[in-house]
This record gives structure tokens, sequence and C-alpha cells, in this order.
């Protein structure tokens, strides 16, 4: 509980961060063992954990408000408003960065610009600039990683919201059974290798729906006391054990369902707080980099990408080797274990630093801003009614 009384997942939120630490850590590709195992070219299936956190805080923060006449237009406000103008920052961002490729090399150059890219090509292709500004680039182009490319989920997020919400008006508390048996269907469809949906759809609808089930569930799981912390040994045990057996998942690049059940599991015990790792989760340090969650699967990709830029042009320049381009015009790193784990460090203290920025500059002002915005609405409706 909060002072306000209002229930705050805080390990839940700490794991939020960690995932995105791992995403962000996929994106970093290279030759030294640290950066090629079956764990850490699997971490991308973070992504999955999002979604079903996100059905569980979706439907614990706003389920039973829609299905009694919520404004579905305040709750889409207040998830645009948290959603989009980050994105939106960065979608403009890798505008300016192909403008600038494009003055440089205006015919694409001998290779083009730095790592071998031609301005406007590829995930920046210009024809998908407004959808993909618009969030909607998943809906017109399932599949395709365009612009800010880890807007992929986010783009399918928001369509979930839209049809979440929906689901409520009509359903009421049924649309959380409704969502969890969809999405078991789903599960099983891609298991028999007959999912009916494209890829990015089929992983928001599994996910979401299974943390919709989650929230269906919470009522007879709740704990009935505080969080024990430390001293309880039997749910630290089996915190830890959720945990390795989603390791074991990720890094054998388990089916969607499995994984998807395991990290509907995660969120059922550790929204528990009971355990060790819960008490470890709640600490500031932690509780702070899921603070930072958003800004950092935002950003990173640009962050790492100009970092990735400026030692290709230092290589061309001195003579050495330290990145290549690898298939499908990702950088890889050549360094040896050591000096690939302090780059890494680098580059992701690099990225949480600019999350921060973007969440003091862009996130958490136009957070504040849509609800004032939907609180004023509200106040609206009170007078007319």
């Amino acid at each position: 509980m909060t002072a306000a009384g209002r229930l705050r997942f805080a390990a839940l939120d700490s794991w939020r961060g960690l995932a995105a630490l791992g995403v962000a850590f996929h994106h970093v590709s290279g030759t030294a063992p640290l950066l090629a195992n079956p764990f850490h070219d699997n971490l991308s299936r973070g992504v999955d954990f999002f979604f079903v956190l996100s059905g569980f805080v979706i439907a614990f923060s706003y389920g039973d408000r829609l299905a009694r006449g919520y404004s579905m237009a305040r709750f889409l406000l207040l998830r645009w408003g948290r959603i989009w103008p980050l994105h939106a920052a960065m979608v403009l961002a890798y505008l300016v960065l192909e403008c600038g490729l494009l003055a440089a090399w205006p015919t694409g150059g001998p290779g083009g610009g730095p790592g071998g890219r031609i301005p406007f090509t590829g995930p920046r292709d210009l024809a998908a600039l407004p959808a993909s500004l618009l969030l909607v680039q998943d809906w017109i182009w399932p599949g395709r990683d365009l612009w800010n490319v880890q807007s992929w989920s986010v783009s399918v997020e928001l369509a979930l919201y839209i049809v979440a919400a929906l689901a409520w008006r009509a359903l009421g508390r049924r649309a959380l059974a409704l969502g969890a048996g969809f999405a078991l269907a789903l599960g099983l469809a891609d298991l028999g290798g007959a999912a009916p949906l494209p890829d990015h759809f089929l992983r928001g609808l599994i996910g979401f729906g299974l943390g919709m089930g989650c929230w269906a569930l919470w009522p007879r799981l709740a704990p009935s006391g505080p969080a024990r912390g430390v001293g309880s040994v039997m749910p630290g045990l089996v915190e830890l054990g959720l945990v390795v057996v989603v390791v074991i998942l990720i890094a054998r690049d388990a089916p969607l369902l499995p994984l998807d059940l395991a990290f509907a599991a995660m969120v059922l015990v550790f929204a528990r707080e009971q355990g060790a790792l819960s008490a470890l989760l709640r600490t500031a340090p932690l509780r702070w980099l899921g603070v930072l969650s958003y800004g950092l699967y935002m950003v990173h990709g640009l962050v790492f990408g100009r970092i990735f830029d400026g030692l290709a042009l230092a290589q061309q320049r001195l003579g050495g080797q330290w990145v290549a381009a690898a298939p499908g015009g990702e950088a890889l790193l050549l360094l040896p274990a050591l000096p690939s784990a302090l780059l890494v460090a680098v580059m992701m203290a690099v990225a949480l630093a600019c999350a921060w920025l973007a969440g003091r500059l862009i996130e958490w002002p136009a957070r504040n801003l849509s609800r004032r915005i939907a609180g004023s609405m509200g106040r609206l409706a009170s007078v007319a009614a």
C-alpha cells in the first residue's frame, strides 16, 4: 500500500525496469561471450513480459472503472499522454538524424553514412513516417520495425488499450475471463502452428490477455498481511524458482505460451511481495530503474546507434577494427571480452542518463499534463450532469 492507501506493485515496477534493461542489452550485438550466448540472443522476449504486466496493471487501474462507465475518452487520453509524447520525440529525433545524413551524404556516398547506412531507407522509410509518428505503424505494416523500431510494441499496446476498454464497457468484469480465454486459445493455436495473426499482435494479445487473467485471480491470491521481506523462506524460494524457470525458457527460446504463462506466474507471485527477492526489488535503485523503464526502452536504440556510429567513424580514421556491420544492418561489436563488457556498461549508463533526461523534459511533464486535462474533463462532465 502507498500512503494514500492505493496498491502500488513496487516489485513489479522494478521487474519492468529490469526487463527494459534486458531488451536494451539484447540490442548490443557482439562476438564476445557476454554478447553471443542463447540467453542474450533471446532477451528481446522481455517485451512479452511487458505485455503480461500491462494487462495486469491496466485491469487493476481501469478495468472496473471502465465497466462502471468511466469515460473512454479520458482513459485513452491518459494512456496517449503516457506513451505518445516520448515516442513522437524519438521519431522526430530520427527524422533530424536522417536529414543530417542526407546533407552529409546526399547521394549515399561511397557506402553511405556511418555503418554504410543510406538516409531514409530501411527502418527509416519516409513513406512510413506519418503512421510511425501517429503510433499506428504496426496496424498498417504489422511485423515491420519502423523509425524508432522498438515502438512496434507500443503501437500494439495502443490497439490493446482500445480493444480492452471496449470489452470492459460491453462485458464488465467478464472481459477478464474473455481476455484470458482468448489468450489461451491463441497461445494453443500458436503452439500448433496455426496462429491466425501477425507475430507482433499475437504476442500482444496473448500477453495482455493473460495479464487480465492474472488480475481476475488476484483477489484469491492477494496477501492478507504486509510483505514479510528477507525472513520469508518459502515465498523467497518460490520467487527464485520462478526466475530460474524464466531464465531457462528465455535461453531455450521457448514458444510464446509457456513463456507467457511463466511471466503471468511471476506477476502474481511478485505482486504479493512476500519473499526476499521482492524485498530486494523494493530497494531504491531498482525502483528508480522501474521509473526509468519506459524512457530506457524508447531511447536506447538511438543512443546505442550513435555510439556505434562514433566507433565506426573512429576506426575509419584510426585503422582499428572495433565494429562491423552485422546481417540486417545492425552493428556488431568486435572487441574482446573485457573491453566489450566495459563498453556495454558505459552504453547502459549513457542510455539510463538519457532516459532520465527524456523523463524530466518530455515523459513526466506530458503525463502530468494529460492527467490535468483528464481531470478537467471529469469536472466538466460533473457540471454538465
